[in-house]
């Protein structure tokens, strides 16, 4: 027996993107609404997933190897060329603890992540297809939670433009990796459609906490929770702040530990500064200088042939030096559309997860990571989800671009060439 309409004329006329607004709609078609997100969300994650991993195979069996860059390397065992770069930190600390993996430096790997790899493995597991099980379960957690907060926002359209644009962004490939991003955006977005979808802070404090776990730009997440807070006060109460309270935890619980053991709290800050070189800089001075080494490399840019005949890093990371800077520009552009279509918290909290980077620039490179760090300005996706959406011809080149040049990254990646 389903609920009747209050409205029933409206709500037969007005399109289904539109009838998140229309609180008289029956119990079986919200059923229908979210038994339909799932199944996009699924086609979505099986493409995307399956296009990266095929990808990832080209470049460790197919492609040309470049020489193995820095330490931890790589674990052993199956799809361990998904655990290259930061992955090997994360499966070492896994399976050794941080004190045995070139410590001090790997206090700058917050411990959510390692924690859930070594529970895997506990099972038998090699670390590496651990940490891929973990970021491909998580990453279809993170595109429900993406569908659904975008769409009450948006609509289904925006929704659905919001998830693929997500799914195949070029450096959506990590979500594949041993690497937080899954984690990280499963509990973000998780966070954000907990209070404001189920209307539970409670919820939203504990996915807060666990991201701020996963990655220190977690903390931000405050910044939309209360925002959310002050907009559901009436009926949250007191109880909801309380709630919210519980995000920086994340972050505490690891200070705290790093306290116990060293008396230095803030180890990981000292560490990303003497091993990585991040340290506040003047970004007029980061954005010259990112523009200059952008110039000067884009021949590798745009000749990927040249990358991938070299056995070497070098072209890989002069190829990066271009890339970072078109990345960055997006990034900003679409932060304009995010501070104009969405409230002020998670305006904030996309702002200032995006501009840290460029504040801290790494002493190899002005704009390092920046590709990456894109993923965990989830809000941008959202917006592009709206843009994209009004123009399907742009929509589906658009993510036939992102896939052809995502697919070439996950070569790079796989091959051992430095990406972001």
């Amino acid at each position: 027996m389903t609920t009747e309409y209050r409205i029933p004329r409206i709500s037969r006329i007005v399109p289904p993107w539109f009838r998140r607004h229309d609180r008289a709609v029956a119990v079986d078609d919200d059923a229908a609404e979210r038994e339909s997100a799932w199944w996009f969300v699924l086609a979505a994650w099986g493409s995307s997933r399956l296009l990266f991993l095929a990808a990832g195979f080209v470049g460790a069996h197919v492609a040309k190897q470049a020489y193995p860059v820095g330490v931890p390397r790589e674990p052993t065992g199956l799809l361990n060329y998904w655990a290259n770069w930061d992955g090997g930190w994360y499966s070492s600390i896994a399976l050794h603890g941080y004190a045995q993996t070139l410590w001090p430096a790997s206090t700058n790997f917050f411990p959510i992540y390692p924690a859930l790899i070594r529970a895997v493995t506990l099972l038998g597991i090699g670390p590496a297809l651990a940490g891929v099980g973990i970021s491909l379960a998580a990453s279809v957690a993170a595109f429900y939670f993406l569908h659904e907060l975008t769409r009450d926002y948006f609509g289904v359209r925006a929704a659905r433009a919001a998830v693929l644009s997500l799914a195949f962004f070029p450096t959506a490939f990590y979500l594949n990796a041993v690497y937080t991003e899954s984690v990280f955006l499963a509990a973000a977005i998780g966070s954000l459609w907990a209070a404001r979808v189920r209307h539970s802070f409670v919820l939203a404090g504990v996915l807060g906490c666990v991201a701020a776990g996963t990655r220190n730009v977690g903390v931000f997440l405050v910044l939309p929770l209360v925002h959310e807070w002050i907009r559901q006060r009436p009926r949250q109460g007191a109880s909801g702040l309380a709630a919210i309270a519980l995000v920086p935890w994340g972050l505490f619980a690891y200070m705290f530990w790093l306290w116990r053991w060293t008396a230095h709290p803030l180890l990981f800050t000292t560490v990303v500064k003497q091993t990585w070189g991040r340290k506040l800089a003047n970004p007029i001075h980061t954005l010259s200088r990112a523009w200059e080494v952008a110039r000067d490399n884009a021949v590798f840019a745009v000749h990927p042939n040249r990358v991938l005949a070299s056995a070497l890093a070098n072209e890989s990371f002069n190829a990066m030096e271009t890339y970072n800077l078109v990345f960055l520009a997006l990034l900003l552009a679409l932060l304009v559309f995010v501070v104009v279509r969405l409230p002020a918290g998670l305006a904030l909290y996309a702002v200032l997860a995006a501009i840290i980077p460029a504040l801290a620039p790494a002493f190899f490179s002005p704009l390092a990571s920046v590709p990456r760090y894109v993923l965990s300005v989830f809000p941008v996706f959202m917006v592009l989800g709206v843009v994209l959406a009004r123009h399907r011809v742009a929509l589906w080149a658009w993510l036939a671009a992102n896939a052809a040049f995502g697919m070439l990254l996950t070569v790079y990646f796989t091959s051992w060439r430095w990406v972001a």
